[in-house]
């Protein structure tokens, strides 16, 4: 009888027991966590995913890609301050045109517009930057800073 009662106080701990009657929390908005809670929401949902969208643009992201990649010296000083200067500078909006006749240039410009940019409003579930309807939404001098290139 004894092992009959351990054994099904073990089959009910592993089961869990009783279901829990408390719903769910609704998950909290990007904008409304705390620090704790972006640390984990940045490493647990925001890295592995951007990590996979770098390596399938550049196969060296999948063993680079950390959080230094995007948020530079504040990753190390814990701020993660946004925009970083460790991230390479964007031109000016008037500037862009040429920037792109590089065709690196353009190949990440075009890369960031189509993958980077929808994903991290997404993920951060921010709208995305329109100068005519949002000109105040997620862009990319979000993560960039903007200066001249021109000499």
């Amino acid at each position: 009888m004894k092992r009959i009662s351990v054994a099904l106080c073990l089959f009910v701990a592993a089961c869990g027991g009783e279901a829990d009657d408390e719903p769910t929390p609704p998950p909290v908005a990007y904008k409304d966590m705390t620090l704790q809670q972006r640390e984990v929401f940045m490493n647990d949902v925001v890295l592995p995913k951007m990590r996979a969208t770098f390596a399938a643009f550049d196969a060296k992201y999948e063993s680079t890609m950390t959080c230094q990649t995007c948020h530079g010296n504040g990753a190390n000083d814990g701020t993660y301050a946004m925009p970083s200067p460790q991230v390479p500078p964007l031109p000016t909006e008037e500037e862009f045109p040429e920037y792109v006749k590089d065709p690196e240039n353009a190949k990440w410009a075009q890369f960031m517009m189509d993958d980077v940019w929808p994903q991290m409003a997404d993920l951060l579930d921010v709208p995305m930057y329109d100068h005519m309807t949002n000109p105040t939404g997620f862009s990319c001098s979000n993560c960039h800073t903007i200066a001249s290139i021109m000499p």
